[in-house]
């Protein structure tokens, strides 16, 4: 996944979960992930699989596709 893409999905998922008033260690806790997993994947150095962007999105009670807001994907960069 392209870093670029990476680093604004990570932003998303942050914010999101702020909006819910969760830290990042409850939002970890009811992700049954680790902390320090929570922190790279909002800022951007890892990508989350599908089951992981789903449990966020039931977690966060929001559509998996809020994460991807602001997001456009030019297929010629993705590597």
């Amino acid at each position: 996944m392209n870093d670029n893409i990476k680093h604004k999905l990570g932003r998303n998922i942050k914010v999101e979960r702020i909006r819910k008033y969760l830290s990042q260690e409850q939002f970890a806790e009811m992700l049954d992930m680790s902390v320090s997993y929570v922190s790279k994947l909002e800022q951007g150095l890892t990508s989350p699989t599908a089951i992981v962007l789903f449990k966020m999105s039931k977690i966060l009670d929001i559509p998996m596709e809020e994460f991807f807001k602001n997001i456009d994907v030019n297929m010629n960069s993705i590597s």
